[in-house]
């Protein structure tokens, strides 16, 4: 959700309240539209974030912490000429406008006390951080727009600091008067618009969702128009409207973050107030809260995204590539089919060495090898004699039978390759984490797959954190950069185990029967799960023909309940090919979310096998059963 006027005036509140008298200590700028400030107050540092980014602007307390830049740019470089060291005074916000104001008290060189104004304006892609003087002049701002980008308002240095052109909607205590004195608060050109447009286009301060809300919490349908209204739909809305106004004029704000599921659920949204749209809610501790929460696991979703496109490009290159060799090598077995003829041919060629040689370019020769004794007509080379025309078609026979072995072979592992490839795409489908992604590029990289790209993106991320670690600020020479990153490889081996983190545990979970239910998160935990974690009276489960992860259901040497298997082999299913993540598998008829049924074979533990010098994730089994599953999406792991 975009801040609205309303969740930015309870933020400034929170602010101010959190914020005044602290001292500026530390500003960074690690991107090109995010501002750090660290502010000390007794015993506590406060780290607030400051972002023009167009796709997520925002103000609010963070515990976020990205590196510091060696390099500080310029817009950084001046917010700590002027404002370290300085005393936050207040935060406010003119009205209910998207603006944040923080208002600092400084001392330039000549030891006089100044006050200078941080402003954050968060307008989607018009937002802006901006530095003032004391008297309202623009230092700098981290975007410069010129009369060529807005005729409207410039902001450059030098300039005056205008605020952005007033929208003439009402205020939020202008708007609570005339409902008290049930004056007329709708534009009148807006009589046939629909509800949800009007009251966005006449309050200052509110978004669609609040809108919504609002109109929920009357019972009117967002697409009624006010020329249509009854005089009972006026009285719903001006109640409801009310009991929201008042709550915002007297501050009665409680900060609520939206969910998309129960419990565990990942946030969604958040706003000032308490939303009835949203099925799961909690309220927050605070607006800031609130944010860090939702933006923290944007970024974390943006980054997990980023690199499973990266990982799944590659992937797919290397797919179309092992497709492609094996396309070649089943077109070269088709070609080497004829082979026995070339054989044939140089045979009866020997058998008919007695003859006087052929005048013409085709040789007629009896087919002993056919009980009809059928005449073949050989074609012969005229500059060869007969003996050459026999080597001729020997030497051929030769090459299309090694060709035909070879492309055959080649062909096997074209086909084991791709099946391998398939089982990667599919553990890249599922992963919810950061370590997901590692042990599938991992494995891409430890089993002879490493791409171009992926080796100088890993030595490029190795390379530039270990220099930047080791001399933070200092330019380095190559030959240096070399020294310092060998002396850095020489380290003791157990050291540097010593600071991996440990790899994600298999996804855990409880059947209804209270069975343990253990499931792979990438083809390396699905070797270690069913040939080191799982006993051999365990039930292992695996969908068929497709792409999949493992799946161990803990037996404690007792039977497995049905139910058990059943839900068992749905989640088998659902962390295959055959689920939400390849959608050409669902139904065509079928709404959303909807699948066809999936066959899922099972046997114990100790009839799973794996072949020497397979690819991980890959094994044979026997003595095994088929159930028939629709795939079903699991709760959340334990």
């Amino acid at each position: 959700m975009p801040l609205d006027g309303i969740t930015i005036n309870c933020l400034a509140l929170e602010l101010n309240q959190a914020l005044a008298g602290a001292r500026l200590d530390r500003i960074y700028q690690p991107d090109r539209y995010d501002i750090f400030l660290t502010f000390r107050r007794v015993n506590e540092n406060l780290r607030l974030i400051l972002s023009a980014n167009p796709a997520s602007p925002r103000v609010h307390l963070t515990r976020e912490n990205r590196d510091n830049p060696a390099n500080p740019p310029m817009f950084c470089m001046l917010l700590r000429k002027h404002l370290i060291g300085s005393r936050l005074l207040e935060v406010r916000t003119p009205g209910f406008e998207r603006i944040l104001q923080f208002k600092f008290a400084t001392i330039n060189e000549l030891g006089d006390q100044l006050e200078k104004t941080l402003i954050a304006e968060i307008m989607g892609r018009h937002s802006n951080i901006i530095l003032l003087n004391q008297d309202q002049r623009i230092h700098d701002a981290i975007l410069h727009v010129d009369h060529s980008i807005s005729r409207v308002r410039e902001v450059m240095p030098a300039r005056i600091y205008q605020l952005p052109p007033d929208q003439k909607k009402l205020s939020p205590d202008e708007a609570s008067m005339r409902l008290a004195r049930k004056e007329v608060w709708m534009p009148p050109a807006m009589n046939m618009q629909p509800l949800e447009k009007v009251l966005l286009a006449a309050l200052q301060g509110f978004s669609p969702q609040l809108c919504q809300d609002v109109l929920d919490a009357a019972g009117l349908d967002p697409r009624l128009k006010p020329a249509l209204m009854t005089p009972a739909d006026t009285q719903a809305l001006t109640e409801a409207l009310q009991a929201r106004l008042t709550e915002i004029l007297t501050g009665q704000y409680r900060p609520s973050t939206f969910y998309d599921a129960p419990d565990a659920g990942i946030p969604i949204d958040f706003h000032a107030l308490p939303l009835r749209q949203y099925r799961w809610q909690k309220i927050a501790d605070s607006v800031s809260h609130a944010m860090d929460l939702f933006y923290l696991e944007r970024s974390r979703q943006n980054t997990l995204r980023q690199k499973k496109q990266f990982l799944e490009k590659a992937l797919n290159d290397q797919l179309e590539h092992a497709r492609k060799k094996l396309s070649i090598h089943q077109s070269d077995i088709e070609e080497s089919q004829n082979r026995e003829q070339y054989r044939l041919f140089g045979e009866l060629i020997l058998a008919n060495m007695h003859l006087e040689e052929p005048k013409h370019s085709l040789l007629p020769a009896v087919n002993y090898y056919d009980e009809a004794q059928s005449i073949v007509e050989i074609p012969l080379d005229p500059g060869l004699s007969l003996a050459g025309n026999a080597q001729r078609y020997f030497k051929r026979y030769a090459k299309a039978r090694a060709r035909f072995e070879n492309s055959s072979r080649l062909a096997q592992e074209d086909q084991k390759d791709i099946k391998w490839l398939e089982t990667l795409l599919n553990a890249l489908a599922a992963a919810t984490h950061p370590d997901d992604l590692t042990a599938v590029r991992e494995e891409m990289l430890t089993c002879g797959l490493p791409t171009r790209k992926i080796q100088q993106e890993k030595k490029a991320t190795t390379d530039s954190s270990t220099a930047t670690d080791m001399q933070p600020g200092r330019p380095v020479s190559q030959a240096r950069l070399q020294k310092l990153l060998n002396r850095n490889r020489r380290q003791p081996q157990n050291k540097r185990k010593n600071n991996k983190p440990a790899a994600l545990p298999p996804r855990q979970y409880t059947s209804s029967d209270g069975l343990t239910i253990l499931v792979g998160r990438n083809n390396l935990q699905n070797d270690h799960l069913t040939m080191k974690v799982a006993q051999k009276d365990d039930i292992w489960l695996h969908v068929q023909k497709l792409p999949g992860t493992h799946v161990i259901i803990r037996a404690n040497h007792q039977s497995v309940p049905e139910q058990t298997l059943l839900e068992a082999a749905a989640i088998a299913a659902w962390f295959s090919k055959a689920a939400a993540s390849f959608p050409q598998y669902r139904q065509e008829t079928a709404p959303t979310g909807n699948f066809q049924k999936v066959a899922v074979d099972y046997c114990p533990v100790g009839h799973v096998r794996k072949p020497a010098g397979s690819r991980p994730g890959m094994v044979v089994y026997d003595q095994y059963k088929t159930i028939m599953v629709t795939p079903q999406e699991p709760p959340d792991p334990i």
